[in-house]
């Protein structure tokens, strides 16, 4: 009994240290022994391989990253102050109106006057 448990234990150590010890750069879908992920149920739980599936996605981005160039920065010290966002003259002329330089309040249209229809009709 105790050498059966002893040749398991070195067994499941000895893969351990086997799939810790290969490559880092394998092909998409393969695990360290080559073949695909695999998934292990027991019962009724799953269990996936997530060292595989992690690798999978580490080469896919990295393949990813190679093909292209690293975008450039949408916004640097050289744009315009509208593509940044900041207030600018014009924006503010356009908002306050003719009270632009008078008053902190910005330029609103008066409220339109109602004027009734029919003579002689309005409130009593």
């Amino acid at each position: 009994m105790r050498s059966s448990l002893g040749i398991i234990l070195l067994a499941a150590l000895a893969l351990w240290a086997g799939r810790h010890a290969a490559a880092a750069d394998l092909p998409a879908g393969s695990s360290p022994t080559g073949g695909p992920c695999v998934d292990v149920q027991v019962g009724n739980e799953r269990v996936p391989d997530y060292d595989c599936i992690n690798r999978q996605f580490r080469l896919q981005a990295e393949h990813a990253y190679a093909a292209s160039p690293p975008p450039a920065a949408p916004i640097d010290t050289h744009s315009s102050s509208t593509a940044v966002g900041a207030a600018n003259q014009a924006a503010a002329q356009q908002m306050m109106g003719s009270a632009f330089g008078k008053s902190a309040q910005p330029q609103r249209p008066a409220p339109p006057a109602f004027v009734p229809a029919l003579p002689g009709t309005g409130a009593h």
